[in-house]
């Protein structure tokens, strides 16, 4: 692991304002305390089973759920993470509600219609946000991953518009 453009990486996106959030997936523990000595606290996981043993192992740590949902896991999930990336069902928004507790959620669109890529296709993105109006919580954001044939200028600048809709309408 190369610590210094990690720094470097690190500090570019600071002043985009952004965050850059590590994701520790198949990681030995050895590499993600660096990483946590560095300063970052927070970090992207997709197992829950791994989540948790991070999470017992980095107390002070706080974890982003950037996997697919399971139904069934929502509740375990919401009680690890203080975000969830990857919200693409109806069904799955109303379990959240059941257990919702201040956690950012996003949608993902999948911006590019990928039938192999999970996500809102862009065409439903309205109909899918309407659901939250009988919800306790609202989206703080939309997300995608492009798929590696697009340009990503083009998948970003569609992501754009979908978000300023949802702005104005919401």
């Amino acid at each position: 692991m190369d610590l210094n453009m990690l720094n470097k990486i690190s500090n570019k996106v600071e002043k985009y304002n952004a965050q850059l959030l590590p994701v520790i997936k198949d990681r030995k523990f050895e590499d993600i305390i660096k990483i946590y000595n560095l300063g970052f606290e927070e970090f992207g996981e997709n197992r829950l089973k791994q989540l948790k043993e991070h999470k017992n192992k980095l107390q002070d740590a706080k974890f982003h759920y950037i996997a697919s949902l399971q139904s069934r896991k929502i509740n375990e999930i919401m009680d690890n993470c203080i975000s969830i990336h990857t919200l693409s069902r109806k069904k799955e928004a109303k379990i959240i509600n059941k257990y919702y507790s201040n956690q950012k959620i996003f949608v993902q669109v999948n911006i590019d219609s990928d039938p192999k890529k999970n996500g809102i296709i862009p065409e439903e993105v309205d109909s899918f946000f309407n659901i939250f109006e009988e919800l306790a919580y609202f989206p703080v954001g939309i997300m995608c991953i492009p798929s590696l044939e697009s340009n990503p200028k083009n998948a970003f600048a569609y992501m754009q518009k979908i978000n300023e809709k949802l702005k104005n309408n919401y």
